[in-house]
Order: C-alpha cells, then sequence, then structure tokens
C-alpha cells in the first residue's frame, strides 16, 4: 500500500531541510543499490517512498537515526515523553502526523504525562538522593545492599580503567575514592531527558542517570550510571541499589547538559520496558 499523502508531508518536513536532506540523498541512493544519482531533494523523496512504502520501515532505516528523529519530536511537539528507543521515537513520529491530519490526536496527547509514571517518579527522587549525598561524601554502607556489585569505567586522555566490585564495602570505597582522587562534583540531568526508570527480568527497579562531572574550576566530563533497585524489608522497605554500573569520560568540550538520548553506555537498558503501573 502506497505511503499516505500525510505521511509523505510529514517526511517531507522532516528530511527536505538543511540539515537532514544529505541524509535523504543518502537514503535515496542507498535504496536503489546507488542507481539514484540524484542530488535534487523532491525527486529522492519521490523515489524512496516510490520503493519503500511503508512508513514505519522507512523511519526505521538506519540512516535515520535516533537522534534525528528526537531532535525532530522536540521541535515540534516539544515536551512529548518518550523512552528513546527507536522504535518508540518512530512511532511518535508517526502519531504526530496523524494527528496532523485528524487522525489518532488522542492516541498522541495521551502519552505527555509518561514522565509522572511512578517508575520514573522513583527514579528521579533516588537519583536526587543518591547525589547529593555522594557529593557530600555522606554516603554510608546501610545505604547499599550488602551485596552490592560495582562496574565502574573511567575514560581519559591517557586510557581506559576499569573495575569491578562484589562487596557494599568495596563499592563505597570505589566510588568515593575516584570521586576524591579526581575532585569531582557530580551534576545529575534530574530532568525526564536526563533520569529514567525502567524494570529489568529480575524485577529490579533499574535507574538511568547521566550528568555531567565538575572540578572546582571547569566541566571536565560526563557521566553515565545505571542503578539496580530492590525494596529492602529491613530498611524501611526502602529502595536500594543491588548493583551500579558507572561511566567516567573526560571531554575537552563537554555538553552543558548530557542526555540520555545521546547516552554510549545505557542504550540497552533504555529499551528495557517502561511499567506505568504504581510499584508495590
Amino acid at each position: 500500500m502506497p505511503i499516505s499523502e500525510h505521511h509523505q508531508t510529514g517526511l517531507r518536513d522532516l528530511l527536505v531541510n538543511k540539515s537532514n536532506t544529505p541524509v535523504l540523498i543518502q537514503l535515496a541512493k542507498s535504496t536503489t543499490k546507488n542507481v539514484c544519482k540524484t542530488e535534487d531533494s523532491e525527486e529522492a523523496l519521490g523515489l524512496l517512498t516510490a520503493h519503500i512504502q511503508d512508513t514505519y520501515i522507512l523511519l526505521s532505516k538506519r540512516a535515520i537515526t535516533r537522534e534525528l528523529l528526537f531532535t525532530y519530536l522536540q521541535t515540534r511537539l516539544p515536551g512529548v515523553a518518550t523512552d528513546f528507543t527507536k522504535a518508540d521515537l518512530v512511532t511518535k513520529v508517526i502519531q504526530y502526523w496523524d494527528g496532523l491530519s485528524g487522525k489518532g490526536q488522542v492516541a498522541i496527547t495521551s502519552t505527555v504525562s509518561e514522565e509522572d509514571y511512578p517508575i520514573h517518579a522513583i527514579a528521579r527522587k533516588f537519583g536526587e538522593w543518591f547525589f547529593e549525598r555522594f557529593n557530600k561524601d555522606s554516603l554510608s554502607l546501610v545505604d547499599l545492599w550488602t551485596d552490592a556489585a560495582l562496574h565502574l569505567t573511567i575514560v581519559a586522555s591517557d586510557g581506559i580503567n576499569e573495575l569491578d566490585c562484589a562487596s557494599a564495602a568495596e563499592v563505597l570505597s570505589a566510588l568515593t575514592s575516584t570521586k576524591n582522587q579526581f575532585g569531582f562534583l557530580f551534576n545529575p540531568n534530574l530532568t525526564h531527558d536526563g533520569i529514567q526508570g525502567r524494570m529489568d527480568a529480575y524485577g529490579q527497579v533499574v535507574v538511568l542517570s547521566c550528568g555531567t562531572l565538575h572540578t572546582a574550576d571547569s566541566c571536565v566530563g560526563v557521566f553515565e550510571c545505571a542503578f539496580g533497585l530492590l525494596r529492602d524489608p529491613y530498611s524501611d522497605n526502602n529502595w536500594k541499589p543491588k548493583r551500579v554500573k558507572c561511566l567516567l569520560k573526560s571531554a575537552l568540550q563537554p555538553p552543558e547538559l548530557h542526555c540520555l538520548c545521546s547516552s554510549e553506555t545505557l542504550q540497552t537498558d533504555l529499551a528495557l520496558p517502561v511499567h506505568s503501573d504504581k510499584l508495590d
């Protein structure tokens, strides 16, 4: 079935512009196995929609990246919620185009409050609590499960160092000594773009968090963390980290705000299910 007229209009809006026309030309060439030699955007779009007659399949092509789709959505629908997987971004874009044609408007607007899901609220509350205590050197052993595990990766100009720990004492020591060694202050991105919750196959709430690293003088890099949380019935049923994965990466020109969509180590975790129900 040919791509509908309003989807073609949407594709034109997405791809026929200064930033994304090179992507459109590349797609047309790869789809026609380099038979297409055109540099004209409208001709390229016509060839593309003639050979790929499914909007979802077209938007799922590798050349159309998650970053491209996310930027487009944030421009057209500021604040729309997404779990940052490519499949979800493709779906949201199609819903937006359907809404413009008078179809599916309810579906797209009903997702705007996703950031208020309980699992994301838990993630934000935990992230604010954890990094505030961490920056103040106030974390203690009782804040972690006794068998907590850590995988820490430090990427600097002189190489990559990795460390694994398998007890609360080792985890706390490794995190604290690393922070103090480099004089880091962790500045988490506590917006929905920078911290979210997921649920893994073992029932752990997974908090995905990223942000920037600072010293006394300047911003020096970024960090990405995944915390696997379980409730502790012997500690007022509070959520406590069972496992921690952490990347610290130096950068000459770090971003002002590091976001999950551009993370290097959290993409697999971002693909985990997003639970909308209240967590018991």
